[in-house]
Parts: structure tokens; C-alpha cells; sequence
């Protein structure tokens, strides 16, 4: 049984990231995580390449074998930011490496020990990341996967970070309150475009608050059900916390 070492790329911002899903609302901090190659004699293959979200690409060499199974599996660890094991995450592939788009394969979900396991197909470039059903936390790396002739996925572990909230009073351009309205937000990464949605209310006074979100540095982008649009540059979002941006209104 043969393995192939994913391509592992941390989400910053905050020491963030993604995730994920099945749309709702979520980034994060960018760390450097080395890959390594099965001891062994196996045939080398196609090159993978691991790369933190902030820096550059560095080649890795994967391992194949010949099989008929059109699945490889892989196994993750999933933990928290003091490296304690999770339960009841799962899991999760997507096409793109954003935190919204719909799995096209999910894992159990973790014990006792944080691990999940999942089966993607051969065929296919995918990112694996976790995923908390209840939005309680967000991934702060993921793996990227090019396709594969292997059996197995070297061991894979993710790191979870706590949600986090953004609350704002928004004005319009008139310096009145916008009042009572549906206001769309998403969240950009600053290399890695469109990352994660939320939306939230405003109340008589403007105030809207966003949650859940996901750490890390952000481009956030507001849009109001009247059309009104605004842009809020590199915004730092720490883990578990409640960040207030204050008044804002169009320039």
C-alpha cells in the first residue's frame, strides 16, 4: 500500500482560515508545514507542491502504485490551537480551495483521537480541510491534492481555530443610519479571492452583527438590499473574538 503526500497550505490572518461548505457564514493565518516522502522504493511520479498562502511554491514528490480502486483515502487529525484532538468534525473535499464551495466527498466525523477518514476520487485535484458542523470553529490550513495513482494519502492534520464575530453601525451616504435592512458580506482573502459569506440585519441604529466568521486578514466587501456597496480593506479578525470596526459609510 502506497502513499502520497498531500500539498499542505495554512491559512493566515490571525493564525486562521475556511471553511467551508455548505454555504453559510467565515480565514486565517498562514504557517509552513513540511510533507514527506514514504521511505522506500516506490515509482516517483507528477510533482506536488506545497505552499503556505502568503508564500511560495515548494516541489514534492508523490508516490504511486498501480491499482484498479478509483478511491484513495486519507486520514486526518484534527486539532485544536493547543493541539488538543477535536470530535465530531469531519473531513471535507472541495474543487476550490475557498471556504463555501459544496464538498464533493466528506469524512466520518472524529472521535475521541480527532480523526477522520475520507475517500476522494483518483481523478480529481481537490483541498482537503475540516469541517465543524456547528460553526464553532474554522480550519487554518488545508492540503491540496493533485490527482493520484496511490492507495493512501500520507497523514494529514488540520488546525482549528475558534469563530469570531464582526459587528458594524453602517450609515449611508447621507450620514443617516441604514436601518432594518438585509446587508450581505464576504469575506476576501487577500491571494485567494472570495473566501467566506455571512449575512446579517440591521437594527434601527445600523448596528449588524456577523457571526460566525473565520479568523485571519480580510477584504470585506458589505452589500445592502438597496444596492449600496462598500469595500473594508485588510481587516485582522483574531481567533474567539469580537471585533467592532465602528461607524461606516460610503467615502
Amino acid at each position: 500500500m502506497l502513499m502520497i503526500p498531500p500539498q499542505n497550505k495554512n491559512i493566515v490572518g490571525c493564525i486562521s482560515v475556511i471553511f467551508l461548505i455548505l454555504v453559510f457564514s467565515a480565514c486565517g493565518k498562514k504557517t509552513t508545514e513540511t510533507s514527506t516522502i514514504p521511505p522506500g522504493s516506490e515509482k516517483k511520479s507528477s510533482v506536488s507542491t506545497q505552499t503556505t498562502l502568503e508564500g511560495n511554491p515548494i516541489p514534492t514528490q508523490f508516490s504511486v502504485s498501480e491499482t484498479h480502486s478509483p478511491w484513495v483515502i486519507g486520514k486526518i487529525t484534527i486539532i485544536d490551537s493547543t493541539g488538543k484532538p477535536l470530535e465530531n468534525m469531519a473531513g471535507i473535499a472541495t474543487e476550490k480551495p475557498n471556504a463555501f464551495d459544496e464538498p464533493i466527498a466528506r469524512g466520518d466525523l472524529s472521535g475521541v483521537d480527532g480523526v477522520s477518514t475520507i475517500q476522494i476520487p483518483k481523478n480529481k485535484g481537490v483541498f482537503i480541510r475540516a469541517w465543524d458542523p456547528i460553526l464553532h470553529y474554522f480550519p487554518n490550513n488545508y492540503f491540496e491534492i493533485p490527482p493520484t495513482d496511490a492507495d493512501y494519502l500520507e497523514d494529514m492534520q488540520i488546525v482549528m481555530l475558534e469563530a469570531s464575530s464582526v459587528e458594524l453601525q453602517l450609515f449611508d451616504k447621507d450620514n443617516q443610519p441604514v436601518q432594518n435592512e438585509n446587508v450581505g458580506l464576504m469575506m476576501f482573502h487577500p491571494k485567494l479571492g472570495p473566501w467566506w459569506p455571512c449575512d446579517g440585519h440591521t437594527d434601527e441604529t445600523g448596528n449588524v452583527l456577523f457571526k460566525p466568521v473565520p479568523a485571519g486578514m480580510y477584504n470585506l466587501r458589505l452589500k445592502t438590499e438597496r444596492g449600496m456597496i462598500l469595500e473594508i480593506k485588510e481587516i485582522k479578525i483574531p481567533p474567539a473574538s469580537s471585533l467592532h470596526l465602528g461607524k461606516i459609510k460610503p467615502s
